[in-house]
């Protein structure tokens, strides 16, 4: 009996698939990647060098994809939507929750790697809340009829050619110098590691991400299937060997374990409106330069920081104890 050819090669591009995610997993707690603290960075040390990772992540996704297009080998295309006051609503929403999280969709990954367990939650208040957005019949922008192309960002190889050659150059020096794990595995590199494995993810299964998969569950009222749980499972286990020798997370608290499960939900629902979680829009929407996505992103990060300025408002409101009166009480 002659071998099945095509269920063999769909078996291998899914292996591929497993494998990138566990990448993506390993690269996202290596590098701490995060919009919270991104925004946190730039309003705290008025440095904005975790935002610019993020924006070159999503530069090589869109280089990368319009190379491969280019070479014939475009996976499966990513739908898009209209931009309006739905993705502008679910942008200030997916940023308030991550604030209450304490971390993005991204960020809940590297701390789940970091064995904070409190963080399990965040996917679970997310399905919640997507689940809300559903039963309650909230708006969310409309699916336009002309999907996005890996070919839609091709003016963007004009900054990413010189940029592929400068960090092949970086590659090679650390090689010189017995130095490339330290140089791959920089918080700013990791972050670029994200976008390559998610290419190469995308050229074996499609664009896939963990938030998505929660929303298709939500919405469509099926259980995920067996090959998105085990990407989100590969997803998990990379993060959690990347963060296997660093510190352990905080003991259990019921406040924090609260502040994920109603920060996902608030993400989920915000995620829900727009569609897509900040991974799907900066992974997928801002490398194929889709309005929607900039709008989403741009409020999420706005009100982050606001929230972050509100915050530190506060903090100068009501001074800390002394050392005095906590030992007092």
């Amino acid at each position: 009996m002659l071998p099945d050819f095509a269920a063999l090669t769909s078996i291998g591009a899914f292996a591929v698939a497993v494998l990138a995610a566990m990448t993506m997993g390993f690269a996202i707690q290596r590098g701490g990647t995060c919009m919270v603290s991104a925004v946190d960075e730039a309003v705290s040390k008025r440095k904005a060098t975790k935002l610019l990772a993020l924006g070159e992540a999503s530069l090589w996704v869109s280089g990368l994809l319009a190379l491969a297009a280019l070479a014939g080998m475009a996976g499966a295309v990513a739908p898009t939507y209209s931009a309006g006051a739905a993705a502008l609503a679910g942008g200030i929403l997916l940023g308030f929750g991550a604030l209450a999280n304490g971390a993005c969709v991204f960020g809940s990954v590297a701390r789940i790697g970091s064995r904070d367990w409190h963080f399990l939650l965040t996917p679970i208040g997310y399905f919640c809340g997507s689940l809300a957005h559903g039963l309650f019949g909230l708006p969310s922008e409309a699916k336009l009829a002309h999907p996005a192309h890996p070919l839609g960002g091709w003016l963007l190889l004009v900054l990413f050619l010189p940029l592929l050659a400068y960090r092949l150059y970086e590659l090679v020096v650390a090689r010189r110098q017995g130095g490339v794990a330290d140089t791959l595995w920089h918080p700013h590199r990791a972050t670029i590691v994200i976008g390559i494995a998610f290419v190469v993810l995308v050229l074996a299964a499609g664009p896939w991400t963990y938030p998505e998969a929660l929303w298709r569950a939500a919405h469509q009222g099926i259980a995920p299937m067996a090959t998105d749980t085990l990407l989100f499972l590969a997803l998990l286990g990379g993060a959690v060997i990347g963060g296997w020798r660093g510190d352990t997370g905080a003991p259990w608290s019921a406040r924090t374990a609260f502040a994920c499960f109603g920060g996902g939900a608030l993400m989920g629902l915000g995620s829900a409106m727009i569609p897509g979680g900040n991974d799907n829009l900066s992974l997928v929407g801002i490398p194929m330069l889709q309005p929607y996505a900039w709008l989403a992103i741009a409020a999420m990060a706005a009100s982050i920081w606001a929230g972050l300025h509100v915050k530190a408002r506060l903090r100068k409101l009501v001074p800390a104890p002394c050392a005095g009166d906590l030992h007092l009480r």
